[in-house]
């Protein structure tokens, strides 16, 4: 039979925490993902609005002079290089580099750039981490280019005064509405990203002079997002754990301890002293007014009726026991050999009785019989009395169960004794007659009235299923045997 695979135990402390776990990830993930729904609708509208804003800021505290006497600069030395013939097919970045490069380095170099640049570089430091950059520009209405002025960007990406741009549908508003801001726009550059641009126009009385541009990377707002999402889930990771702490102590004590109490109380029942676990149980106190409460008292009305039910069936198993002890006594001294103290004759014929039925049921049995019989016994009691013929029966059984240990003795007659023998002994039943043989040793002493010396005829038959319908087949076969080995004991020489 297969053993019982061991439960694994779950205590309640265990269960309340693992609750507690599982509703903390859920509550998480429910704020973490309504946190970044809410987060990536807002972050477009509020940065637009920052980006808008921003810009405008921008064109009115820039110095509106500086940046007319930049753009002056810049128109001057574009309209020298666009007198040189270009040819039409000539690319975007084929015509920067060649106005850019061959024009605009003195630019770059002037103390007027510089002023205008710092400006804007000083602006982005001090006014938002993730303002990507501010640049100045105008627009040449004559080629629908966008012509720029400074750029706060100090990489290599930033766009130098004199880049030329086209003119995007987002930003047309430069030429058909000059005075009108340029509504907040996301654009996706393959040099900056993610962009939400807005700009706003630098006003020297009623006249445009350029405007005022502010890129916010949006790459550089999801990431801020993303951080604030894992500082969100580590803040409210940390909370859950501290409530759930609490929640595991309130547990602890207010329903793990007066459980414990009660198992405890349970766990320490002695059925050997009943009085002590029942004066146990009653004095359980619990005041929880709750339903742990309820339950230790239902135990204790409970064990209490059971306490009186076991007294009043203790007292009737105390005379049952007496009655099986009784009946047990009775049934083996009815079964036990008064002298030997192996089994009897009544017990015998039970056994042959059983083993009978199973011969008849065409169960599979081995069994051998093997037949004792003590020699001399009368000449003894004549020649020393009774009781020295009692003594040398009591050897002889005593021999025969040190011999057969695995099998039953009895003692059917006076000086007769049969072992059913089963089991190893039976395996081994020749071996074990031999041995017998062996330790009986000389029959003349006991011939001439030797009274210390234990004289036995022996002999066996094995159950053959072919030949024997009962156990009296084969005790008749083992008793013949006997009384050849008891002739050749008295005659050996015949």
């Amino acid at each position: 039979m297969s053993k019982e695979r061991k439960k694994l135990r779950y205590p309640i402390r265990l269960k309340a925490v693992t609750m507690m776990a599982v509703l903390a990830l859920i509550i998480i993930e429910i704020a973490v993902a309504y946190y970044a729904v809410m987060m990536k609708k807002v972050s477009n509208e509020t940065y637009s609005k920052v980006a808008k804003d921003i810009s405008a800021t921008v064109a009115i505290t820039i110095d509106v002079n500086d940046v007319k006497d930049l753009k002056n600069e810049v128109q001057t030395r574009l309209a020298t290089a666009t007198e040189k013939p270009i040819a039409e097919e000539s690319t975007e970045e084929q015509l920067n580099e060649y106005f850019v490069t061959n024009h605009f380095d003195e630019v770059e170099n002037s103390v007027l750039f510089k002023r205008v640049k710092d400006y804007l570089v000083k602006f982005v430091d001090t006014n938002s981490d993730f303002l990507d950059c501010l640049y100045i520009q105008y627009v040449d209405p004559s080629n629908d280019f966008v012509v720029y002025l400074a750029d706060s960007d100090n990489t290599e990406t930033a766009c130098r005064p004199g880049y030329l741009d086209p003119v995007h549908k987002e930003s047309e508003s430069m030429i058909t509405n000059p005075t009108f801001p340029i509504k907040p726009h996301v654009t996706k550059l393959s040099r900056y990203g993610s962009l939400i641009i807005a700009g706003a126009p630098i006003m020297d009385g009623d006249n445009v002079v350029g405007y005022a541009m502010a890129d916010i990377s949006l790459d550089v707002v999801r990431q801020r997002r993303g951080q604030s999402i894992i500082f969100l889930f580590i803040y409210m990771l940390a909370t859950l754990l501290v409530l759930g702490a609490i929640g595991v102590v309130w547990v602890s004590l207010w329903m793990i301890r007066p459980l414990k109490k009660v198992t405890n109380v349970a766990k320490s029942y002695n059925s050997d002293n009943p009085k002590e676990s029942h004066d146990l149980l009653q004095e359980l106190n619990l005041k929880g007014n709750d339903e742990i409460t309820d339950l230790a008292n239902s135990l204790k009305v409970l064990e209490n009726d059971s306490y009186e039910r076991f007294n009043a069936l203790l007292d009737t198993n105390r005379q049952l026991l007496i009655s099986r002890e009784e009946t047990k006594k009775m049934t083996i001294l009815a079964n036990q050999d008064g002298l030997t103290g192996v089994h009897n004759k009544v017990a015998y014929n039970s056994e042959v009785m059983r083993i009978n039925e199973q011969i008849k049921n065409g169960e599979k049995v081995e069994f051998a019989v093997v037949m004792v019989d003590l020699n001399y016994l009368k000449d003894t009691n004549d020649s020393f009395g009774h009781d020295t013929g009692d003594m040398v029966l009591i050897k002889l059984a005593s021999l025969v169960c040190d011999i057969f240990t695995l099998s039953p003795v009895y003692r059917i007659g006076g000086d007769e004794f049969v072992v059913i023998c089963r089991g190893k002994d039976y395996h081994k039943v020749a071996n074990l007659v031999q041995e017998f043989k062996d330790r009986i040793g000389d029959p003349d002493k006991s011939a001439n009235h030797d009274a210390e010396h234990v004289s036995a005829a022996i002999g066996y038959a094995v159950f053959n299923a072919k030949q024997d319908n009962e156990v009296e087949d084969v005790f008749k076969r083992a008793d013949n045997a006997m009384y050849q080995n008891k002739r050749l004991l008295k005659n050996p020489s015949k």
